[in-house]
């Protein structure tokens, strides 16, 4: 026998080409992560100022214009700014995680500039909010385009300053060179933090993934056991499925706790153990039934599809959707169920959220009730000795 005549043997180079061109291009997403769109508050507070010569100022105002015209100009903007009225929505927008981060420019902040012209200037404090928890390498890149941002008003206020004090031969004080070094201070406050032994933030998306790969794995073992089990007739194929079913829920609790637990062990922060335990449950649940829903139909092939989606989601499930290239973020982020349970779980670990019906867990449930009732349906499916019986019957 010739290996080399065989159409294994030939069909191998073209197999192994494509397998590694599918894995190759999950790297794409963190190859340059480049923001588009990114959400970030602007909050202008400014009360301004009244002065004799020119009326009202109001800084905050220009201050904000000049950052749209900017964004306006640019065909694709890094950053999405949205105008919010008061720090206190901002607040609450970040814990509803609607922004990476905020600007804030104070009330005083047309007031403090005017001092600039002084002898004795006050320098102006800008407040800005990073949201962490929503995901920490997203607010970073938002934190370095606002700093960008403040060196650019703080150059220009400096630029403006001076032409002015030498268009009227003043000269300055060394307290007013010390503060037209730097005329604005960039005052930068972390929310809901990532913490320590968080892995940098990514906790939620680590736990989540020997979750999916123990969900597939449960799953396609007790599919190649229920295929020995007696299925003759539709009703005992639905009391099987109900075993495998109650199978599935006694496998969650194991994955759930067993997962949190050697979490704990290895040294990660859990902030609340029952609760995330309790999460991972119930993600389990949802992601084994959803893959034995479309074996059911499809058979052992579909463990193919559910090893691609794991493959293809170990790399964009902790990358923020706004520095996703636009087909993965359209055609493999939106579709991957690995997401909800990481988003589930940082609210849980970085929003102080308890075990609640929030967005991901409505998610997990529709996709769990769903999938059941897939896989119930499947017990009406003829099989092949069914088949066989019914044409005996027919003829």
């Amino acid at each position: 026998m010739n290996l080399l005549k065989q159409k294994q043997a030939l069909l191998a180079p073209i197999i192994v080409l494509v397998v590694v061109v599918i894995f190759s291009l999950t790297l794409a997403s963190s190859v340059n992560p480049t923001p588009k769109n990114l959400p970030i508050a602007i909050v202008n507070e400014d009360e301004g100022i009244t002065v004799p010569t020119k009326g009202e100022i109001n800084l905050g105002k220009i201050m904000v214009s000049k950052i749209n015209e900017v964004t306006n100009s640019q065909k694709e903007s890094a950053v999405n700014w949205i105008q919010v009225s008061s720090e206190d929505k901002v607040r609450k927008g970040l814990d509803d995680k609607k922004y990476y981060a905020a600007l804030i420019l104070p009330k005083d902040l047309s007031q403090k500039q005017a001092t600039l012209m002084t002898p004795n200037p006050s320098p102006i404090e800008i407040k800005v909010l990073l949201n962490q928890g929503m995901n920490a390498n997203a607010s970073t890149m938002a934190g370095q385009i606002l700093n960008n941002v403040v060196s650019q008003l703080s150059m220009n206020i400096r630029t403006e300053v001076l032409s002015e004090l030498e268009k009227n031969n003043t000269l300055i004080s060394a307290n007013q060179a010390s503060v037209l070094a730097s005329p604005i201070l960039n005052k930068i406050e972390n929310v809901n933090e990532i913490g320590t032994h968080t892995a940098n933030g990514n906790a939620p998306v680590i736990l989540i993934t020997p979750l999916w790969m123990s969900s597939l794995i449960g799953a396609v073992i007790i599919f190649l056991g229920k295929k020995k089990a007696n299925m003759t007739t539709s009703v005992n194929k639905l009391k099987v499925i109900l075993e495998q079913i109650a199978l599935a829920i006694i496998l969650a609790f194991v994955a759930g706790f067993g997962i949190t637990l050697m979490a704990d062990w290895i040294g990660f922060t859990i902030p609340n153990f029952i609760d995330t335990a309790l999460y991972l449950t119930i993600a389990y649940f949802s992601f084994h039934i959803l893959i034995s829903a479309v074996m059911s139909w499809v058979g052992f092939g579909g463990v193919a599809l559910f090893a691609l989606i794991f493959f293809f989601a170990g790399s964009i499930i902790g990358v923020a959707p706004e520095l996703l290239p636009k087909f993965t973020h359209d055609w493999i982020y939106s579709w991957v169920p690995m997401r909800f349970g990481a988003d589930g779980l940082r609210e849980i670990f970085y929003f102080g959220k308890e075990l609640s019906f929030s967005h991901s867990m409505v998610i997990l449930v529709w996709i769990a009730s769903v999938s059941t009732i897939v896989l119930l349906a499947s017990a009406f499916k003829q099989n092949k000795i069914q088949k066989e019986q019914q044409l005996s019957l027919n003829e």
